[in-house]
Parts: C-alpha cells; sequence; structure tokens
C-alpha cells in the first residue's frame, strides 16, 4: 500500500510538473521584434526632436510608455513586439522644437503641442516587421550560441530607424539578430 501512495503521488506530481513545463514553453521558438528609433545623424545643437503619436499598433509596447496611456512620446527608445508581430506597422511623426528648448517637466507641453498640430504636419512612415524579419534569417546567421536547443531557442531581432533633421527616415541596413537568454523562457 506504501508503494501505491508513492507511485501515485509520484504520477501526480510528474504529470504537474510536465503542465506547467509545457504551458511555459508556449512561444518557445518564436522571434520577438524590437524597433529602436534613433536620432544618430543630428549633430547640431539646432536640429530639431521629433515626436511619435502613439497608435493602437505601439500603445504599450514602447519604452517611453509601457501602460499605452501617452498620446505623444519623443523619437528615441524602442517599441517591442514579443507575442503577435503585425505585417505592418505604421509610425506617424512630426518635428519639434531643438531638444534645449523644451520646457521641463515636458509631459503637458508635448501633448499640448502635438494636439494643435493639424493632420498634415504629420507624416508617416510603415515598416514591415514579418518581410524584414524573413529577409534578415534568410541572409544572417543568429548571434551568440543558445542556452536551449536551437529549434525551441528563442529568437530576437532588432531594426534601427534612424531620423535626420529634415525628417526623413531611414532603415538601416544591420538589423541585430540572435539568441535570447533562454533561461528566462523556462521560469
Amino acid at each position: 500500500m506504501k508503494y501505491k501512495n508513492l507511485l501515485l503521488v509520484s504520477i501526480v506530481t510528474l504529470v504537474t510538473i510536465s503542465g506547467c513545463a509545457a504551458t511555459n514553453l508556449v512561444g518557445i521558438g518564436d522571434t520577438s521584434f524590437t524597433i529602436d528609433f534613433s536620432q544618430k545623424e543630428t549633430n547640431s545643437r539646432e536640429d530639431p526632436t521629433f515626436i511619435i503619436k502613439q497608435t493602437p499598433q505601439i500603445a504599450g509596447k514602447c519604452t517611453y510608455d509601457t501602460s499605452g496611456k501617452t498620446s505623444y512620446f519623443f523619437w528615441g527608445g524602442q517599441c517591442h513586439f514579443r507575442n503577435s508581430i503585425p505585417n505592418r506597422i505604421e509610425i506617424q511623426y512630426a518635428k519639434w522644437k531643438p531638444y534645449y528648448q523644451i520646457p521641463v517637466p515636458m509631459d503637458n507641453y508635448i501633448t499640448q503641442y502635438g494636439n494643435s498640430l493639424p493632420a498634415s504636419a504629420w507624416k508617416t512612415y510603415t515598416i514591415y516587421p514579418k518581410q524584414i524579419m524573413a529577409e534578415v534569417k534568410n541572409r544572417k546567421n543568429p548571434d551568440n550560441t543558445p542556452f536551449a536547443p536551437r529549434i525551441i531557442a528563442k529568437k530576437s531581432m532588432m531594426v534601427f530607424l534612424d531620423i535626420d533633421a529634415s525628417g526623413n527616415v531611414t532603415l538601416r541596413d544591420d538589423a541585430q539578430y540572435g539568441y535570447t537568454n533562454n533561461v528566462e523562457a523556462y521560469r
């Protein structure tokens, strides 16, 4: 009887652990996609800053506003897409004044400024994440060696959008593509 109870407890424990492990493995092998907004071409103190309008596609996915409640944020930082990566992302942005002229705290000012702009002041840049991911995956092997087997290892891709003082956006041709810290996948 003692061995039956021990066997039953062992089976129940094994089933429970297997269920938890299977739940944590959902999404393993996926690739997360990050957009890095860079203003690396800005050289002059007089160059303008740019603001991005919060849209439903990027709400809650960007470093300046993980809650998705802010209407506008600066061009800079990153937006992370982890579970469902859209086919197309439209980024609406507008020119503002040089950074040194922006009052602190600037939250109210950026909102007032963004709300006061006519529709014609906003430019749109469209990015196609799945197309970019397919192109990069076909021409470049992931960086680093994964902790987990390659088939289930999570990968991440970061692309860089550069903006110049005129408001022209370019997609840099040096996407970072590699395995993420796979230990996180098992927690």
